[in-house]
């Protein structure tokens, strides 16, 4: 249960007391002199929500990203500027062949996993 503070008319003190939330409106017996005090609202300043459904944590996050897409977006952007044309090359473990297919009998011979090199044999084919 939560503390509310109270104020009593007839002893003029404040009090804290602690009341469960349905009742917190309601007048409440001075411990003092037992007569019925009214709820004082005092503004709690050091409240901090923690968790990550609160807008603080939400915002915070969203700022992060951004910075890191910005960062990311730059990278991008340097690495087309440096090299605009580059291309993935046919290849296995840095031996260049000719074609795709090509690059898959090796591997095949290699004994290696050739599944990957499907997708570029139809794209190289496509194209000629």
């Amino acid at each position: 249960m939560p503390f509310y503070s109270y104020f009593c008319n007839e002893c003029e003190k404040e009090n804290t007391l602690r009341v469960s939330m349905e009742d917190h409106d309601k007048k409440q017996p001075c411990p003092e002199c037992g007569a019925l005090t009214e709820r004082v609202f005092k503004p709690c300043t050091n409240m901090i929500f923690k968790g990550d459904g609160w807008s603080t944590k939400n915002e915070r996050v969203k700022a992060q990203m951004r910075a890191k897409n910005q960062k990311l977006t730059a990278r991008q952007d340097e690495m087309k500027r440096d090299a605009p044309n580059v291309a993935l090359a046919p290849n296995v473990d840095g031996e260049r062949v000719d074609s795709w297919s090509d690059a898959q009998k090796l591997a095949k011979s290699k004994g290696k996993d050739t599944t990957s090199y499907e997708s570029l044999i139809a794209k190289e084919k496509s194209t000629k």
